[in-house]
């Protein structure tokens, strides 16, 4: 019995992972899209807000069934939600467009102006409580603050070693982070990160100011951030007082590699867009699909993405399993953390001195060497990518409550990281 079990689980590995299977699919598509889609916003109560330059697109069951409003047309780049029925979009600036700023106070059922038209050229805003706005401007070295959501007047200051501003994030009622392009031009680094800890009164430099993230920022704590920069994801544990590169999870010195802004739902769990192109033809950008970790990113899984992958954006997360990411005039979702075949290869992996038994397994699972790594930290997942709960005390975990399947354990030390595959009976 136990004989035919484990064959057909093996069996179920082998076809899973040689033919492939979708997590991601699509949920959406406008026909009448003149572009692609520009945000995201994911509501508390299942709500999922897209938004492009002509119209609002609202889902109220998790992006099954969709409606939209194309009766503003505002330039739209920007939707958020402060709460599951009061949202915001901003801003197109062109002369064609009016009434450029909106708000919703019933869940996005209608919208109405918000105040005056904002005259500025907006990047990045955030809506804070208290009625606060902070922005950062697009064309030139500004940030803005707003007193109320909807007030006509601003206070807008100059950032002097900010041009362009990429990314604005906002930590809490004092810290806040930015980066962009450097002003005047750096020849070494076109782009930094700043960072202001009395609410954008002052700002200095965030870590050394090189090897930070240049385009964007993630932040799953006031402590943990993540970054993307022009080849490399970057990671802070405190608060941007030093920054780290992450490994490249291909292992690969003969392609540069492309990431986008990750976003992470916890300190450990994340997902990111990878692409990358031969050494010196840069013209040549393969996209990777979209990878996830649970270590923080030390190291990365390929989940799978549906064919024809054409790129995704702006992935947002309603919570570890529950994502969504836009791809031109199309939106596409998983449940299951976008599934994922084999680990990627990073260096220093499988360096570690562990064995693990038995193999396959019913009742318990030992990990033999634990012993010499104290601060490890451990992860197992199963075969659809879902984190199960196995807890090694002195190297020994229980796994009777399991159902049975294939699960990965993954063991991460500062000496590297260890991985094994085990069948439960």
């Amino acid at each position: 019995m136990h004989k035919n079990k484990m064959q057909i689980l093996i069996g179920a590995l082998f076809l899973m992972t040689s033919l492939g299977y979708t997590q991601w699919y699509e949920v959406y598509t406008y026909s009448n899209s003149t572009g692609t889609f520009r945000d995201i916003e994911i509501t508390s109560d299942g709500k999922v807000f897209v938004v492009d330059k002509d119209t609002i697109h609202r889902s109220a069951d998790y992006g099954d069934t969709w409606s939209y409003d194309a009766s503003w047309g505002n330039g739209g780049s920007k939707v958020q939600f402060v709460s599951v029925d009061t949202g915001y979009v901003c801003c197109g600036l062109s002369d064609e467009y009016e009434e450029n700023h909106l708000m919703t106070i019933d869940g996005g059922l209608t919208w109405a102006p918000c105040g005056n038209d904002i005259s500025l050229g907006i990047n990045d805003i955030e809506y804070l409580p208290d009625e606060v706005v902070v922005a950062a401007t697009r064309f030139f070295p500004t940030w803005v603050t707003v007193g109320a959501y909807c007030q006509s007047t601003i206070w807008q200051d100059s950032l002097a070693t900010m041009g362009e501003v990429y990314d604005l994030d906002v930590l809490n009622d004092s810290v806040m982070f930015m980066c962009g392009a450097i002003d005047p031009p750096d020849p070494f680094a076109f782009s930094t990160t700043i960072k202001s800890v009395d609410n954008g009164n002052n700002w200095q430099v965030s870590g050394e100011g090189f090897e930070v993230p240049y385009f964007g920022m993630d932040w799953p704590t006031d402590s943990v951030g993540y970054g993307n920069g022009l080849t490399d994801m970057y990671k802070t544990t405190d608060q941007g007082e030093t920054w780290f590169k992450l490994p490249n999870p291909f292992d690969d010195n003969e392609h540069v590699y492309l990431y986008a802004t990750p976003e992470f739902v916890s300190e450990e769990i994340g997902y990111v867009t990878a692409g990358r192109y031969p050494i010196g033809q840069s013209s040549d950008v393969e996209s990777l699909g979209v990878l996830r970790t649970i270590d923080g990113g030390m190291s990365w899984y390929i989940t799978d993405v549906p064919d024809g992958y054409g790129g995704a954006y702006d992935i947002t997360c309603m919570n570890a399993d529950t994502c969504y990411y836009r791809s031109m005039g199309k939106i596409f979702r998983t449940f299951n953390g976008g599934g994922r075949g084999e680990p990627l290869s990073v260096t220093g992996q499988q360096t570690l001195s562990l064995t693990l038994h038995p193999n396959p397994a019913t009742t318990s699972l030992v990990i033999e060497g634990l012993s010499a790594y104290p601060n490890a930290t451990m992860s197992s997942i199963s075969l659809s990518g879902q984190l199960v709960e196995v807890v090694f005390e002195n190297g020994q975990a229980n796994i009777a409550h399991l159902p049975p399947g294939i699960y990965l354990t993954t063991v991460q030390t500062q000496q590297g990281i260890w991985r094994e595959k085990w069948v439960k009976l």
